[in-house]
């Protein structure tokens, strides 16, 4: 198997981190959700369950039902805090989601990190235009902030609120 070939190349892993990488891949090529759920902590459940909904979707959020869209556009819009900006969620990857992504952190029960991600929002250009080609230095000084309030996790860590929406709605995933 290709994937254990690569793994074997990282010397520092335990053969059991191996192994759970390589359940955790499995789960994801098979979409396998009965085991899915198996799988206890919220962090590693987290990234199980964004793997498989990619690939359901191949980053097309309009093909997945309301529930699994809910969690793919959270788990973005998180990832584009950590990794980049919130602008970038915003702008960039899924401008044409900018609205339902609030609704979908507030569905989660992120509701601090709805209204930052709310706020910014309304600081977006309405004609779609490049947020920095309008915002004057007061708006810019705002978003970075509102940025930095979303990336400091204020409901807590994203990863349990996933799961417990997931689990609720199990039957949708």
């Amino acid at each position: 198997m290709q994937i254990e070939d690569s793994n074997s190349e990282l010397s520092w892993m335990t053969e059991k981190v191996k192994n759970e990488m390589l359940q955790r891949e499995k789960i994801v090529k098979e979409q396998d959700i009965d085991s899915l759920f198996l799988i206890p902590e919220s962090d590693f459940f987290s990234i199980v369950l964004h793997g498989i909904l990619c690939n359901r979707c191949n980053n097309k959020p309009e093909t997945l039902n309301s529930t699994q869209r809910v969690l793919f556009l959270c788990m973005h819009l998180e990832n584009a805090g950590q990794a980049d900006s919130i602008l970038a969620f915003l702008q960039e990857w899924y401008p044409e989601y900018a609205d339902e992504v609030v609704y979908a952190l507030n569905e989660i029960g992120a509701t601090k990190s709805a209204e930052i991600i709310r706020q910014a929002v309304e600081l977006l250009p309405k004609n779609g235009s490049w947020f920095f080609d309008i915002a004057d230095e007061s708006a810019i000084n705002l978003m970075e902030k509102l940025d930095r309030d979303f990336s400091c996790y204020p409901d807590g860590f994203l990863c349990e609120l996933y799961r417990k929406y997931a689990d609720k709605h199990r039957g949708d995933i």
